[in-house]
C-alpha cells in the first residue's frame, strides 16, 4: 500500500514537470525505455533494485547507461530515487506516470483479450467502435487466451465488457440448471 501512494506521489511530480515543459510524450517514451532496459537486463535489476549495492554504484550504472539517452530532468528524478532509496517503486511510478499522461491527452487503455490474435484493421476497427462509445481516443493493449473460446473480452479502467464464448457457455450452463424439469414428454 505504502508503495503505491509513494509512486502515486512520484508519478505526479515528474508528470508535473513534464507537463511544464511540455514533454509528456518524450518522458513517457524515456520512462518505458528505462523499465523494459531494466526487466531485459537481470544483472542491471540486480544492482538497481539490491539494497545493499552503495547509492553512488547505482546512480554512476544510471548514469552511464541511461545518462545519454534522457532528458536531463528524467535523468536527475532517477537519481533522486536512488538518493531517497525509493528506487523499487519505479516501475510503479511509471504505471502511474503512463496513468497521468494519457488522461491528460484523453486516452483510456482497453485491455481487449481474445481467442486469436487481432489484425491491425481490427484493432483499428475495435478502437474507433470504443473511442465512439467512451468520447475517448482508446489505446489497445491485446492479450490473446484461447481459453476464451471465441469472441472478445474488453477492460476499461474497471470496466469489463466479457463478449467471450465461455462466458455465454457458462450463463447457459446456469440457465440450464435453475430450469426447473416439471414433464418430460416420451413418445413411443
Amino acid at each position: 500500500m505504502l508503495s503505491n501512494q509513494l509512486a502515486t506521489t512520484y508519478a505526479h511530480a515528474i508528470f508535473e514537470l513534464a507537463q511544464g515543459k511540455n514533454l509528456l510524450d518524450q518522458v513517457e517514451k524515456e520512462l518505458l525505455m528505462v523499465e523494459q532496459t531494466i526487466k531485459a537486463q537481470e544483472d542491471l535489476a540486480t544492482l538497481i533494485y539490491h539494497p545493499r549495492v552503495p547509492v553512488d554504484a547505482k546512480k554512476d550504472t544510471i548514469k552511464k547507461v541511461f545518462g545519454a539517452e534522457l532528458t536531463d530532468f528524467v535523468c536527475n528524478f532517477l537519481l533522486l530515487l536512488v538518493d531517497k532509496r525509493r528506487e523499487t517503486v519505479i516501475e510503479g511510478i511509471i504505471r502511474e506516470y503512463v496513468i497521468l499522461a494519457n488522461k491528460a491527452r484523453n486516452i483510456l487503455e482497453a485491455q481487449v483479450t481474445t481467442a486469436l490474435p487481432l489484425s491491425q484493421a481490427e484493432q483499428e476497427k475495435l478502437g474507433m467502435k470504443l473511442s465512439k462509445v467512451t468520447g475517448h481516443i482508446v489505446a489497445i493493449k491485446t492479450v490473446v487466451d484461447p481459453a476464451i473460446i471465441g469472441g472478445v473480452i474488453v477492460k476499461i479502467g474497471d470496466k469489463l465488457i466479457d463478449g467471450s464464448i465461455v462466458r455465454q457457455l457458462k450463463a447457459f450452463e446456469q440457465t440450464l440448471i435453475r430450469t426447473e424439469v416439471t414433464k418430460i414428454g416420451v413418445t413411443s
